[in-house]
């Protein structure tokens, strides 16, 4: 194995054959080490209190302090030491035990060069990989840091905009009501504009609180009786100064007899809220969205198709990650954070439901729901 040691790989030897130890001592640093040599495991230690090295090479058998001792103390003081030890062949079961005690590898004697150093190599590799691990360990960890302390921050900061956003909103109801006297044509103008900008944020925050807990693991379901019908138009409701802004025309039909859903109805309304907005940003002015639903026994399937916004195949699956677009510059024509797909996903894999998305340039785009009917709906908590 051909291994990059580089000038700072450095071996220390230990034997009491002094022959021995000063000739390899000798062959290590013709190689590449920085070798240094002791004839005795008491003489190791007080090298290895003295200076830093990569590999412990050391004699099974010794007088006084013999190699397993050794080890044991220099992985206590220097964990990140590798241990190979030199022994003969009486001595193999000792070799053996010594490894399960944390030595890296042994080699009998006598031995070539050849031999020795290719067993150097690969403690060598093995000690690169060990340093790697754990580099790559610390990083996950301060990233595992950094990803909680994002959570918090994402909770703490959308907690805090419900409030001053709820005030906001009760004042410009009571203001466009008139319940401070009349406004004239464009004051009233004005604070439906402002209105509009506080809902807009609203559904932004909403998608961002949702986010939060569904990457935090489980949340509880509140599951009851849901009309989908309700659902759907309430969505379409809602979006109508959308599509006044954007000249895009939503049809929602529904058949006429719908299965009832076992389901949390508010988060159900915001799944179909953010692909029917989708529907309508993603579409070109004059364009049309159309929402079907349709059910029997099995589930029910809502498809939200629009004439516009059509994506390449490739990139769907990433449209479903967290904070993606098809254009996430800072000049892109649809606002939004990214997240309303991701949510979307979260939602139904709650439900127990599944996605599907087609988009081709003649037809548009097209995404489908399923949803499972009370029988097939037994989740209680969602996971992420």
């Amino acid at each position: 194995m051909s291994t990059d040691r580089g000038p700072r790989s450095s071996i220390l030897i230990v034997d009491d054959e002094e022959g021995l130890q000063a000739s390899l001592v000798t062959a290590f640093t013709m190689e590449g080490y920085r070798a240094a040599g002791a004839g005795s495991g008491e003489a190791a230690l007080k090298l290895l209190n003295q200076d830093a090295f990569d590999i412990l090479l050391t004699d099974l058998v010794m007088p006084g302090m013999d190699g397993i001792a050794l080890m044991e103390q220099a992985i206590r003081r220097s964990p990140d030491l590798v241990v190979i030890l030199m022994t003969g062949g009486a001595t193999v079961e000792s070799a053996v035990r010594a490894l399960k005690g944390g030595a890296y590898d042994y080699i009998l004697k006598p031995f070539t060069l050849g031999e020795i150093f290719h067993v150097a190599d690969r403690s060598l590799e093995q000690l690169r990989l060990r340093r790697e691990n754990l580099h790559l360990e610390e990083i996950n960890r301060r990233l595992q840091e950094v990803d909680q302390l994002k959570s918090n921050l994402l909770s703490a900061m959308t907690h805090e905009f419900r409030t001053p956003l709820t005030i906001m909103h009760g004042w410009l109801d009571l203001l466009l009501g008139n319940q401070f006297g009349r406004l004239t044509g464009q004051q009233h103008e004005s604070l439906r504009a402002v209105r509009r900008s506080t809902v807009r944020l609203d559904r932004l925050i909403s998608n961002l609180l949702a986010f939060v807990e569904y990457e935090r693991g489980r949340v509880p379901l509140e599951c009851l009786a849901v009309s989908l019908s309700d659902l759907l138009q309430e969505a379409a409701d809602e979006l109508g100064p959308d599509c006044a802004e954007r000249r895009v025309t939503l049809e929602v039909e529904v058949q006429s007899v719908l299965p009832m859903l076992r389901a949390d109805g508010e988060r159900l309304r915001l799944l179909f809220f953010n692909l029917m907005e989708n529907a309508v940003k993603f579409n070109e002015p004059g364009g049309q969205v159309r929402v079907r639903a349709q059910g029997d026994a099995e589930g029910v399937e809502v498809s939200i198709s629009n004439t516009g916004g059509v994506f390449p195949a490739e990139q769907i699956p990433r449209l479903l990650q967290p904070f993606t677009q098809g254009d996430m510059s800072i000049r892109r024509a649809a606002g939004g954070l990214g997240l309303g797909l991701a949510v979307v996903r979260a939602i139904l894999e709650a439900h127990g439901g599944r996605l599907t998305v087609q988009s081709d340039p003649e037809r548009g785009t097209t995404v489908r729901v399923h949803l499972p009917t009370p029988g097939g709906n037994e989740k209680r908590t969602m996971e992420n």
